[in-house]
């Protein structure tokens, strides 16, 4: 069983009409109206009141969002997928999209984790080249000191 608290019927009643108003999961979740109940869980008690889901919900494309990110630190993205998975272990029922979804965020953290790495590598390896093209501009200053004398 669910470790929430049960849902009212005055819950059910409003969940059904803001559903009946084509409402998707997201604007119920922002509506604030059922501000102890996860999104997981109104999906869920949407489905036992049987609409099993949000056909006609907007599609968003996320090509166009895709913009250059800061790279976060290590700590930060091992926070989050530490969340991802204590989110994993609070649900009582998992619906087939949530546990995809994480699947894709421990599949992307352990990519980002190859990726922060592989960056660390080309920092170092930055630093050294940036330190030998100085050393060579020293060597040729002097090279060419050694020249005039």
């Amino acid at each position: 069983m669910g470790r929430g608290a049960r849902w009212t019927e005055a819950e059910n009643n409003l969940l059904r009409e803001m559903v009946r108003k084509g409402m998707n999961l997201e604007e119920i979740v922002k509506s604030g109206l059922f501000p102890d109940r996860s999104p997981s869980a109104i999906q869920m008690q949407i489905s036992r009141l049987g609409r099993p889901s949000f056909v006609k919900q907007k599609k968003k494309l996320i090509v166009r969002q895709i913009r250059e990110a800061e790279v976060i630190d290590l700590e930060t993205i091992v926070k989050r997928y530490v969340d991802a998975f204590n989110k994993i272990c609070d649900l009582a029922e998992y619906s087939k999209e949530d546990l995809e979804r994480f699947r894709i965020i421990f599949s992307a953290a352990r990519t980002y984790f190859d990726l922060y790495f592989r960056l660390e590598e080309f920092g170092e390896v930055k630093r050294r080249v940036e330190r030998l093209e100085g050393l060579v501009a020293r060597l040729a200053v002097e090279e060419e000191a050694q020249q005039e004398a």
